[in-house]
């Protein structure tokens, strides 16, 4: 089915052209608290399946990255010119913003909390998201990504995430169903950003105590951080924090 439509957006602040990308499950108001207006213009999209954007099949990274670039244009933006967006993106959205900067032309990437080091998934998790018992299974990996994000956010976060079974299995598509070649094979495309490309990557979990090593021979020059909380979610934690963080890297 051809995705004719365009992505749920809002535009606002001035400044270099950002747009910000939310995990899956979520929508563009879960940037609410992250003030990066102060500095950038600010484009924030609801993914395919979404918010307030279509529920048009299918669903996957790839197709978000054309959806977001399409919608870029159709701003009247030129985002192959001189002044390319930056790209920040939350857990899904990490990845979908390092695929765009791998296809499109890109001032910078911040990744928040995605290990981009992934495997296929073993056969009962994959059962799980299929299966009748979805629901509960994505509530319990949330439920564990929580760390020591503050009780209130946590449950209006949960309050406000949308469980669509369709939307989820169709973005972890890659996890599910391709062997591990495939998925390999796909994970070095979409790694293979620009030479010198500023890339930073901030963990509130722990991705792994190599995993800074693995993210510099994929992506050369990629910065990894810990944050100062340990969630998840480190922008909702510290938006201010976060804020200055992202400003003062893609100012760099």
């Amino acid at each position: 089915m051809t995705f004719d439509q365009q992505l749920a957006h809002d535009i606002k602040g001035t400044g270099p052209l950002l747009v910000a990308v939310h995990g899956i499950t979520e929508n563009r108001s879960f940037w609410d608290p992250v003030d990066l207006q102060q500095h950038f213009r600010v484009l924030r999209v609801d993914l395919r399946g979404h918010g307030e954007s279509p529920r048009t099949a299918p669903f996957g990274i790839d197709e978000s990255v054309e959806d977001i670039h399409d919608l870029i244009e159709s701003l009247g933006e030129d985002p192959t010119g001189d002044q390319p967006p930056f790209v920040v993106g939350h857990s899904l959205g990490g990845v979908i913003a390092t695929a765009y900067a791998a296809r499109h032309p890109t001032r910078g990437v911040v990744n928040v909390d995605q290990s981009l080091r992934v495997g296929p998934l073993p056969a009962d998790m994959a059962a799980a998201v299929r299966g009748e018992g979805f629901a509960d299974f994505v509530r319990t990996v949330f439920a564990s990504l929580h760390g020591e994000l503050d009780p209130a956010l946590v449950a209006d976060i949960e309050l406000r995430r949308t469980l669509d079974q369709d939307v989820f299995s169709g973005f972890w598509t890659p996890l599910l169903d391709w062997d591990a070649d495939t998925l390999a094979a796909w994970s070095r495309r979409t790694t293979s950003l620009p030479p010198g490309l500023p890339y930073l990557s901030l963990h509130g979990t722990d991705p792994g105590d190599d995993y800074a090593d693995w993210l510099a021979d994929r992506i050369p020059g990629a910065v990894a951080e810990q944050t100062p909380k340990r969630t998840h979610y480190p922008h909702l934690a510290q938006p201010e924090w976060f804020v200055t963080r992202v400003h003062e890297f893609f100012a760099a």
